[in-house]
C-alpha cells in the first residue's frame, strides 16, 4: 500500500473512531439512564451498518456468478465489508439482551406502545401478557425467546460460512491461479444467494417485524435486502470518489466505473420503490384490520413528513439524478447522489422500526448518538480490515486490466 492511500485511510480512520467512540459514549450514558430508549434506538442504528457489510456479501456472490468490471474495482471493499462480520455479530448482544431481559416489575417499556406489558423490544417476549392474547399465543411456537435465539445463531452462522468461505476462495484464487479456487468460490456463489435472501428476510422478520407482532408482510424482508443493495452501490461511490487520486485505485476509478455503479444504484433504486409501493398497495386493497394500522401509524402524528421525504428524496430524486448518464459519470457528482441515499436508507430504517414505539415523531437524542456511534465503529473496523490485507495483487490487476480493455 503506497503511503498517500494509507495516509487518507488512516485519516478516515482517526474520524471514524472519534465519532464512533463519542457515539457509544452517548450509548453508554443512555443505557444508564434511559434504558428503553436505548435499546429501541440502538434496534433501528444497527441495521444501517448491518446492511453495508450483509450487502457486501449479496454483491460479492452476485460478482462471482455474472463477472464485470465494477465488481473486480470494488473487490476489496466488498471483502473489507464481509470481514466486519464479527464486529456486526458482537454489536448484535445488545438486542439479544433486550429481548432476554425485561423492565422491573414496578416500571414500564410500553409506552408509546399499542402492546401492553413488560418488554424492551419485543411484546411477544412478555409471557405472561402474550397468554391474554389469542393472536400472539397462536404465534408463540415461532415467536419465543428459545427459537428466536436460536435462528439468530443460525443465521449468523450462514454469514460467516458464505462470507469467509467466499473470501478465503478468492484470495486462493489470486494467489495460485488455480481455477478450482475459482470454482469454489462460484459454487458458493450459486446457493449461497439463496440462503442469502432466505436469512436476510427471516432475520428481518425476527429482529424488526417481530417488534409488531401482529402484522405481517412477506415482502418486507425483500424490502431490507433492496435496502442493503443500495447502501453498498452507494458506499462504493463515497469510497471510490475519495480514493481515486492514490494508487492503484487511480487506474480504474474512472468514469465508467462510476458510470457502472451508478447505474446499477438507478436499477435497485427503482427496485425498492417497486417492492415498497406493491407492499402498501397490496395491503390498502386489502384493507384488512390486522394490516393496515401499520401504514396508519406511519402516516400520521408527524410520521407522514418521513413517509413523503422517502417518497421524494429516498426515490424520485435520486432515480431522476441517476437518470442522466453525465451526473453518473462524474466523480464529484454522483457521490452527492450517493450521500442522499445512504442518509435516506437510515431514514427507511427509523420509519420502518421507530413508529412501533412512539405514536408521533418526536426524535431522541439516542437516535442521533447511536447511528453516529455505530456508523462510526463500523468505518472504523472496516478501514481496519482494508489495511490488513493487500489492496491489489497482479492477477487482480491483470483482471482488471482485461475489464478495462474490453470495455474499450
Amino acid at each position: 500500500m503506497n503511503a498517500q492511500l494509507e495516509a487518507k485511510l488512516g485519516k478516515i480512520q482517526k474520524i471514524a473512531l472519534v465519532l464512533g467512540v463519542l457515539g457509544l459514549a452517548g450509548a453508554a450514558y443512555g443505557f444508564a439512564q434511559e434504558r428503553e430508549q436505548f435499546y429501541r434506538s440502538w434496534l433501528f442504528a444497527y441495521w444501517f451498518p448491518l446492511g453495508l457489510c450483509l450487502g457486501s456479501l449479496g454483491f460479492s456472490m452476485i460478482h462471482q456468478l455474472t463477472g464485470g468490471f465494477w465488481g473486480l474495482a470494488i473487490r476489496r471493499q466488498l471483502e473489507a465489508s464481509i470481514r466486519t462480520l464479527p464486529l456486526m455479530a458482537l454489536l448484535f448482544v445488545p438486542i439479544a439482551l433486550a429481548a432476554w431481559t425485561h423492565p422491573e416489575a414496578g416500571g414500564s417499556a410500553d409506552h408509546g406502545s399499542h402492546y401492553a406489558g413488560h418488554y424492551w423490544l419485543y411484546p411477544w417476549t412478555d409471557t405472561a401478557a402474550v397468554a391474554q392474547d389469542a393472536l400472539l399465543t397462536h404465534k408463540q411456537p415461532y415467536l419465543n425467546i428459545q427459537g428466536w435465539t436460536g435462528r439468530a445463531i443460525l443465521y449468523f452462522v450462514v454469514f460467516f460460512a458464505l462470507g469467509f468461505g467466499l473470501v478465503a476462495a478468492q484470495k486462493k484464487h489470486e494467489e495460485t491461479g488455480e481455477a478450482r479456487h475459482l470454482r469454489r468460490a462460484k459454487i458458493i456463489s450459486g446457493p449461497g444467494i439463496v440462503l442469502y435472501f432466505l436469512a436476510m428476510t427471516f432475520a428481518a422478520f425476527d429482529w424488526a417485524m417481530s417488534a409488531d407482532p401482529k402484522w405481517f408482510s412477506t415482502m418486507y424482508g425483500v424490502i431490507f435486502i433492496a435496502s442493503q443493495g443500495l447502501s453498498v452501490l452507494a458506499f462504493g461511490v463515497l469510497f471510490s470518489s475519495w480514493v481515486r487520486d492514490c494508487e492503484p485505485y487511480k487506474q480504474f476509478a474512472k468514469p465508467n466505473l462510476f458510470h457502472d455503479l451508478g447505474t446499477l444504484m438507478f436499477a435497485l433504486t427503482m427496485f425498492w420503490a417497486y417492492v415498497s409501493f406493491s407492499q402498501f398497495l397490496i395491503i390498502w386493497s386489502g384493507n384488512l384490520a390486522e394490516e393496515t394500522p401499520w401504514y396508519l401509524v406511519r402516516t400520521d402524528h408527524g410520521w407522514q413528513g418521513v413517509a413523503l421525504s422517502l417518497v421524494l428524496l429516498g426515490f424520485f430524486v435520486p432515480w431522476f439524478l441517476l437518470l442522466m448518464r453525465r451526473i453518473k459519470r462524474d466523480a464529484t457528482l454522483v457521490p452527492k447522489v450517493a450521500v442522499l441515499v445512504l442518509v435516506m436508507r437510515l431514514v427507511d430504517a427509523y420509519w420502518q422500526i421507530t413508529p412501533m414505539y412512539k405514536h408521533g415523531l418526536a426524535p431522541h437524542w439516542l437516535d442521533f448518538a447511536l447511528p453516529v456511534g455505530l456508523t462510526g465503529i463500523w468505518l472504523w473496523f472496516f478501514v481496519s480490515r482494508l489495511k490488513a490485507h493487500p489492496i491489489t495483487t497482479p492477477r487482480h490487476d491483470e483482471a482488471i486490466h482485461a475489464e478495462l480493455a474490453e470495455q474499450h
